[in-house]
């Protein structure tokens, strides 16, 4: 099967007063028809910026230096912004981050909503209302035909990402990109939401994108992972694998951090360091400066993503000399016994 989303070799950089920024450094992804894929990482290492290289949407400062954006088969890259107009909202959407701030605050939620669709699926005004309405309801709004009249101010922050994953939905695109679609909301709301997105994607078999720092919505929603760190592809797995046998260091240290109802028995593990400044990035492996098993060869040598597995691609040297499917065993082994313990 081909993927719908092939991503090759993407490099973005943004030109400040201050240098250089290499947001992106030859990034590769796909995402397969129907299949959900988790972008995971720390704040700062590219996640939101691929979403919108994809989409061509960066800010004024921002530019694709190289690499190929295939949407099936068809390089998006090399489309006129006329064409590109076309494929966003109907045939790839996406749910911004803040909920709170995605939604104009002066324009009516059919304002927002009516206009885009009867444009992009080409039916007149009065039956793309009908359309919007009908996506409010399959998203839990309660008197959508009344409500979609009304502000944003008017409605929770859970009402409103509900608002926009209907909106996204409403033009029945075959790939969905998420960003952060919980961010701001609390564990309840949350829940609801990522069950409202599973719902909508089995109902209408799309493609899902979802870019989050959260492991527990990445256990959720999705099928395999493409790990992130300082604007590179560090690991990719199926969803299972990362959890169970993770192999980049990185991505080890992301485990171990994970909070368990034991904490209180003992120091949360933390990552040392800071993400790396990407206008000054490290040299070689840019986890490096906060690897505990980094060599000499990880500050010098850029670290090739290589397939190890049918299906598990890694990105670290360290791989050349120690079996770190074993560290990993390990490290789930400890895990695994301390939320057996708290239980």
């Amino acid at each position: 099967m081909d993927p719908i989303l092939e991503v090759k070799g993407l490099v973005t950089q943004f030109f400040t007063e201050s240098g250089v920024v290499e947001a992106l450094d030859g990034i590769n992804l796909t995402v397969y028809p129907s299949e959900s894929v988790g972008v995971v990482g720390e704040s700062g290492c590219g996640k939101t910026q691929t979403a919108y290289s994809i989409l061509r949407i960066l800010a004024s400062n921002g530019k694709i230096m190289d690499g190929q954006v295939l949407y099936k088969g068809k390089d998006l890259l090399q489309l006129t912004e006329s064409e590109m107009r076309q494929v966003r909202g109907k045939e790839i959407a996406m749910i911004f981050q803040d909920p709170m701030t995605s939604l104009n605050p002066v324009l009516k939620i059919s304002d927002q909503m009516i206009e885009v669709i009867a444009m992009h699926r080409n039916v007149p005004e009065n039956e793309a209302r009908e359309i919007a309405i009908e996506s409010l309801a399959a998203v839990g709004l309660s008197d959508a035909e009344d409500r979609i009249d009304e502000y944003p101010h008017k409605f929770s922050g859970g009402m409103r990402q509900r608002i926009l994953i209907a909106r996204a939905l409403a033009l029945r695109p075959s790939l969905l990109i998420a960003d952060e679609p919980t961010t701001a909301l609390d564990v309840t709301i949350q829940a609801q939401v990522l069950e409202i997105m599973k719902d909508m994607k089995e109902k209408y078999d799309l493609a899902l994108m979802l870019i989050t720092h959260n492991l527990g919505v990445v256990a959720e929603l999705t099928d395999r992972v493409h790990i992130f760190y300082g604007g590179r592809v560090a690991e990719v797995a199926t969803t299972y694998n990362i959890f169970t046998n993770p192999m980049h260091p990185y991505t080890i240290a992301l485990l171990e951090s994970i909070p368990s109802l034991d904490v209180a028995k003992g120091r949360l593990a933390t990552i040392p360091g800071s993400v790396p400044q990407l206008i000054n990035p490290p040299k070689g492996c840019r986890f490096h400066p906060r690897c505990k098993y980094a060599k000499d060869k990880c500050s010098k040598d850029i670290p090739i993503i290589e397939e190890k597995e049918k299906g598990r691609f890694v990105a670290c040297h360290y791989w050349e000399e120690v079996e770190l499917s074993d560290l990993a065993e390990d490290v789930i082994g400890q895990h695994k016994a301390k939320q057996k313990a708290s239980n």
